[in-house]
């Protein structure tokens, strides 16, 4: 899994959905464990500073999304094993490159294009339109200012319009796109020998010195964290809510407080959507033949074409491939001028061309829900719901408080628990960074229990659905295991070690001896080893017949021909490797090519504006002055 998380997390795709997508970086902010140490820095790119809080806000932020993918099983070694620290610094060492250059070239972000795309943010808006109120709330909470908030979002536009500018030079050719069809979809087979990794493993023997130097050698990487078990009083909000009575005039006070923040549901249009791509600084020849071809566009959708088709055939947008849905689309969020005519299209109605970031746009309302205000009838099981939770909320956190006055005074947590609500737990030995199951996401919770010492009593921890109280049971200082505790973790890592060297050697050889003797199947007898084969299959697949997934092949297949037979390396897999052969092929059905143009073009343009973006990265690299230094981190 790992494995996988790591080849893909430098993937990115910039994405327009109905004008300029906005990040919102209010979670961003706050509770970050370096948030104090924004004057330090970790290094300068051509002279600007890269601070210990912008590095800090975006590890954490990768921290706790890896945390919510695994939901609540991610260790310090899988953690440390992502590598996230020197991935965080190259992209921060990349955006002070790409914002160095858009300065350079003149790209600025107006005081009005900043203030609408803060605008159309739906965390800043209150029944669809934007609230300052809320705004301040909302950057306050998360100890960020609004200009400290507005120079990011302003960063974040100047960078968009930067990597537009970039890849609008991309070009792709009819005759590219027929050589890469041809080669992608011509089917191979395969012949091929596995060498499984057990083979070898079997055959390794280990000694008592190995061992013993093994462990003496590798003090640091067998070195276990501190740990700590704590005792805690629980006092779930979901126990304190049968005792909770919620009268109707608090039902009814609560609806006139909130009935239009949060029982007025304005108008939404399911909305579909195509686009045609048009620079900005486009020719006028070229900005009438797009325009013209939008007309014809309009014409077909309503004519009849079915929108769904056309969206396949001639959108520019990569959510294309799905059907071009933006889904339900909220009144009062969406740019005025896309705002204007999506509201007054009637359900099944398709529009005229919309100017639009990039190009043009055609949207086609699929359905209508129109304004409505629930009834406070309506809304009453939501409002006991919600006003249950609260006084449950508060009924939990009166009964830690007064159980907590009881234990600094001496009370077990046992006696206290039979008295309350609460009940008492131990957890296991856990190291800082990992996720109890029992307790969940809460950071206050592990934060406290790291920070106890022998006789302390924690403050009241809030969690997601219980408040607590701690009490530290023991804790074990950060130390290497005795050799008896962890030898069978060193014999396994030594023994795998080895089996992986003796499988490395013998493919090579074998790929040697391929190389000399041209026949593949006579490598197999001479070895006596089996041989099999894929059977045909289409070159650009991800999975090999009889083989899988392997590492560091791609999309557009092993590189092996009829001319070219034998594979170029040796292909490996976690528990294998694999000597490759060709052995037949039958030709890609150009027949289908022109069916499959414009997919294949979406897909090898964003490729292609991938590596343009990648290049021009690389090129500002190569002539900056880059200087940086090791954090640590995700040591941790």
């Amino acid at each position: 899994m790992l494995d996988f998380l790591r080849k893909r997390k430098r993937s990115w795709i910039i994405t327009f959905l109905l004008g300029i997508i906005i990040v919102v970086f209010v979670a961003f902010y706050g509770g970050t464990q370096f948030q104090d140490s924004g004057v330090l820095h970790i290094g300068t790119v051509n002279g600007e500073i890269i601070t210990q809080r912008e590095f800090a806000q975006r590890y954490q932020q990768e921290v706790n999304r890896y945390r919510d993918l695994f939901k609540g099983s991610l260790t310090p070694d899988m953690l440390k094993s992502l590598n996230l620290e020197a991935m965080l610094i190259e992209d921060l060492i990349n955006k002070k490159l790409a914002l160095q250059e858009a300065r350079r070239l003149g790209i600025t972000i107006t005081d009005d294009e900043l203030a609408l795309a803060i605008a159309k943010a739906p965390e800043f808006q209150i029944s669809g339109s934007f609230n300052k109120g809320r705004y301040l709330q909302l950057l306050g909470a998360n100890k960020i200012s609004p200009a400290e908030f507005e120079d990011e979002q302003r960063e974040q536009l100047m960078l968009q319009r930067l990597y537009e500018v970039v890849m609008d030079a991309v070009r792709i050719t009819d005759a590219q796109l027929q050589e890469r069809f041809r080669f992608a979809q011509e089917k191979i087979n395969l012949n091929f020998i596995r060498l499984p990794l057990d083979d070898f493993t079997a055959s390794v023997k280990l000694t008592e010195d190995e061992i013993n130097n093994f462990y003496q050698r590798n003090q640091a990487m067998l070195k276990e964290p501190p740990k700590v078990q704590v005792e805690y009083l629980a006092y779930p909000f979901d126990k304190f809510s049968a005792a909770v009575k919620i009268p109707d005039h608090e039902i009814e006070d609560y609806y006139k407080a909130n009935r239009d923040a949060k029982f007025r549901k304005p108008r939404q249009a399911k909305v579909k959507y195509i686009s045609l791509r048009l620079a900005p600084d486009a020719a006028a020849k070229e900005k009438e033949a797009v325009k013209a071809r939008a007309a014809r566009i309009v014409a077909d959708a309503r004519g009849g074409k079915d929108f769904n088709q056309i969206i396949k055939e001639v959108s520019a947008d990569p959510a294309s491939a799905s059907g071009g849905d933006a889904g339900w689309v909220v009144q009062g969020q969406l740019p005025p001028q896309l705002e204007n005519t999506v509201f007054s299209l009637a359900k099944g109605q398709v529009s005229d061309a919309i100017d639009a970031p990039g190009g043009l746009q055609i949207v086609k309302v699929e359905d209508i829900k129109e304004e409505k205000t629930e009834s406070v009838k309506e809304a009453g099981a939501e409002i006991t719901k919600t006003l249950t939770a609260e006084k449950a909320k508060r009924a939990a956190a009166a009964a830690a408080d007064r159980d907590r006055e009881k234990a600094l005074s001496g009370v077990d947590f046992a006696k206290l628990a039979g008295e309350s609500a609460s009940s008492v737990n131990v957890t296991r030995m856990f190291a800082n960074g990992e996720v109890l199951p029992e307790i969940g996401q809460s950071q206050e919770f592990y934060k406290n229990a790291f920070a106890l010492d022998a006789k302390g009593i924690s403050p009241i921890v809030e969690g997601n659905a219980a408040y607590y109280l701690l009490r530290l049971k023991q804790k074990k200082e950060a130390a290497v295991p005795p050799l008896a505790e962890i030898r069978p973790k060193i014999e396994q890592n030594i023994t795998g070690s080895k089996a992986q060297d003796l499988l490395a050697h013998k493919a090579k050889t074998l790929l040697e001896q391929l190389r000399k003797e041209k026949n593949i199947a006579r490598l197999a007898e001479q070895n006596g080893l089996k041989l099999d084969e894929t059977g045909l299959f289409v070159r650009g697949a991800g999975q090999l017949p009889k083989i899988g997934e392997l590492q560091d092949s791609t999309t557009r297949g092993i590189p092996v021909s009829a001319q070219n037979p034998i594979a170029d390396k040796v292909y490996k897999q976690k528990d294998a490797a694999y000597i490759i052969a060709f052995k037949s092929s039958e030709p890609a059905d150009m027949t289908r090519f022109e069916h499959e143009k414009d997919t294949l073009k979406k897909q090898t343009l964003s490729e292609a504006q991938q590596r343009v973006v990648k290049k021009f990265i690389d090129g500002l690299k190569a002539k900056a002055d880059i200087r940086t230094q090791n954090l640590g981190v995700g040591e941790s």
